[in-house]
């Protein structure tokens, strides 16, 4: 004797644990692309408009400290953990990854002055671009940052260079200590 209702019984429990199954591996799918966009996201920064840069500079020409200790963490092509010792204005040491830098323009970049001075460079070919100014040698750059509301110092910076060919290039460095020195 044949026992058909037995076996569409077995056949619908086998698909409804395939549909459980299913559902589980798209919900946990879902979770993890939530997860990893969260994580992606949690470090990217703001587009850094040339208006704010401008801004930012003028805020710390006027109220910036004129003696401070300031240490960078540079990623990218380069990496490298960057010190200096400004006082008066003046850069009184820099070092790099705990080296002493002896030439003035390497010295001078990781001031707070030579850091508006870097960003500017990317500032110029972002306004060009915005203001159909730029010719085929002018970089294409995506810049993104965070400046000190009070001062106005760069804390956060993040440069891609977009490519037509090849991969794009990205430089991104953070502030890790910014001390005010009372003299």
């Amino acid at each position: 004797m044949n026992s058909p209702p037995r076996d569409s019984s077995r056949k619908l429990k086998r698909i409804a644990a395939l549909a459980t199954v299913a559902v589980l591996g798209v919900a946990c799918g879902l979770i993890a692309m939530v997860v990893l966009a969260a994580f992606r996201n949690a470090n990217s920064l703001p587009s850094l408009s040339p208006e704010d840069f401008h801004a930012a500079k003028r805020r710390w020409e006027q109220s910036g400290p004129p003696s401070y200790n300031i240490e960078v963490v540079v990623t990218g092509r380069q990496p490298a953990v960057y010190f200096a010792a400004v006082r008066d204005g003046n850069v009184e040491v820099a070092t790099r990854d705990g080296e002493v830098l002896s030439r003035r323009r390497t010295v001078d970049t990781w001031s707070v002055p030579g850091m508006f001075e870097t960003i500017h460079s990317d500032v110029i070919n972002v306004e060009r671009h915005r203001d159909g100014k730029a010719d085929r040698n002018t970089q294409q750059l995506l810049i993104r940052g965070v400046l000190d509301e009070t001062h106005g110092a760069p804390l956060r910076y993040h440069r891609t260079e977009l490519r037509q060919w090849g991969p794009n290039v990205e430089v991104m460095w953070e502030v890790k200590r910014f001390e005010i020195v009372e003299e």
